[in-house]
């Protein structure tokens, strides 16, 4: 029976992080506000909901070492009833986080069953049947949503027939269906900028952490392309986006950029796109304008940029148009692992040469590495830690090879054997260590960890002893409490 669909509520789930050092921090969700641009385009009321920046004060704790933060589920069944909603939908990234995102839908069907539930974003995306396995989720969305989600409208509507529609999980007499996600939006500047209005963007301003340390109070991210051609052997991200690259004009951007700044005194950009320069001649007509229109912004890649995708023209552009940061995702200090293993296409030589620029041009930089990935040696890892020092980065963004379903990692590990047969999807995160080879065990891995990390302590104090007492100086004075953790892995290395 069709109905018509007048009100939608939208939320990002509580979160769990670990108790002593907390993962987690709110962030404008671009993601959701794309959503709600489309709906209010259809003439839809439209409610989000980020209920990790609404409740970021309230923990509670839910085993050894790990809370929920956010807003609690009894505050979130009043927002559902007060608002009453014809549908609600979740934004669930993370699979281990799935239990807050399957909580509202349970609070949702509780209040009135009559209330249609979308599931949205990564998760979903890559276990669409164990989403749809809930009964209390109607519908799942695979990939990005904009168009998908104006369609299941039109479905619940009565105007189309799901049937015809892409990228969508659903139930046809008790069936569950999945329709593989095929076709991505071409023309992204068709799409109505992303609608802040509906987020608390006064909350967000100011927070300590927002996926890193901010320069600048009032900040927002933006999102500038989609889709990825690489085919890295960790990366799921092209479950969600597509491999093909697609970018918005210049123009485009620039006219958001505007918008930002004058209706929400945006101060900082973070570029959440994992290819903001794949396209040199986009980028550097972005920076140019940039520059030509006097937006005086800081920003930063804290999503890190491909490597393989700069040159030096560029990057002083980039630093001409207010980049302060460059984060490069190198994954690896060996290229053997770059080349067979990560299946990265990055050359370090020429990699190393664009860091060097960028350091000498007064850019400040970092890069990405990855971590155990089944077939690196234990010597090839410390490799990484070796091409870090002598860049004279000291603090790269580590992460620890994690078999994320819908990953090529994911299938290894389940051929090979290299996850326990007691894995648990709750065991997806980034410092889970939950991979064991031939060549090493998570353990070992672990340890090797630590040590890498001494190493480059302590190759910083060595090479560069006053730079190394004022950064210790300015980080305890920022964050004691995490200085003081920091300093007895130090001394002790653990």
């Amino acid at each position: 029976m069709s109905r018509k669909i007048s009100k939608v509520l939208l939320f990002i789930p509580p979160a769990f992080t670990f108790k002593d050092m907390p993962d987690v921090n709110p962030m404008p969700p671009l993601g959701l506000a794309y959503l709600g641009a489309a709906l209010e385009n259809a003439g839809i009321e439209v409610k989000i909901v980020d209920c990790l920046l609404e409740g970021w004060h309230n923990r509670e704790e839910v085993a050894e070492n790990i809370v929920r933060i956010g807003l609690s589920f009894e505050d979130i069944d009043k927002i559902i009833r007060d608002f009453r909603p014809d549908i609600v939908g979740v934004n669930n990234l993370f699979t281990k986080q799935r239990e807050n995102a399957h909580k509202i839908y349970a609070l949702v069907k509780k209040a009135n069953k009559n209330i249609i539930t979308i599931a949205g974003g990564a998760h979903p995306t890559v276990m669409p049947e164990l989403v749809m396995s809930d009964a209390n989720v109607d519908y799942t969305v695979i990939g990005e949503g904009d168009d998908t989600i104006i369609d299941l409208v039109g479905v619940i509507e009565g105007r189309k027939n799901i049937a015809t529609l892409d990228g969508i999980g659903y139930r046809d007499k008790g069936r569950i269906i999945i329709t593989p996600k095929t076709k991505f939006i071409e023309d992204l500047d068709r799409l109505p900028f992303p609608v802040r209005h509906l987020l608390n963007m006064e909350g967000y301003f100011g927070q300590k952490k927002a996926h890193g340390i901010r320069k600048k109070r009032r900040f927002s991210p933006i999102i500038t392309s989609r889709g990825c051609p690489a085919k890295c052997a960790f990366c799921t991200a092209y479950r969600v986006w597509g491999r093909k690259f697609r970018f918005r004009s210049p123009e485009n951007v620039i006219a958001e950029m505007k918008e930002m700044k004058a209706k929400y005194g945006i101060e900082e950009i973070l570029f959440e796109d994992d290819n903001t320069t794949l396209n040199v001649q986009r980028a550097e007509k972005l920076f140019d304008l940039m520059i030509a229109e006097k937006l005086n912004f800081v920003w930063d890649t804290p999503n890190g940029v491909a490597a393989f995708a700069l040159n030096e023209k560029i990057i002083d552009k980039m630093k001409k148009s207010g980049c302060y940061q460059l984060n490069l995702a190198f994954e690896s200090g060996n290229q053997y692992v770059l080349d067979n293993i990560i299946k990265k296409p990055l050359k370090l030589e020429r990699a190393k040469q664009l860091v060097r620029h960028a350091q000498k041009i007064g850019l400040s930089t970092n890069i990405f590495l990855i971590l155990g990935m089944p077939g690196e040696t234990k010597a090839q890892i410390w490799d990484s830690f070796r091409l870090a020092a002598e860049l004279d980065i000291y603090s790269p963004f580590f992460s620890i090879a994690t078999p994320y379903p819908g990953s090529e990692l994911y299938e290894i590990c389940r051929k090979e054997k290299y996850i326990p047969d007691n894995f648990s999807l709750d065991d997806l995160y980034i410092r889970s260590f939950s991979i064991s080879t031939k060549d090493w065990t998570g353990d070992e891995l672990r340890e090797i960890l630590v040590k890498g990390q001494r190493f480059l302590r302590t190759s910083f104090m060595k090479k560069h002893p006053a730079s190394f007492l004022i950064d210790s100086f300015k980080f305890m004075i920022s964050d004691p409490v995490y200085f003081a953790r920091r300093a007895f892995f130090f001394i002790f290395g653990r």
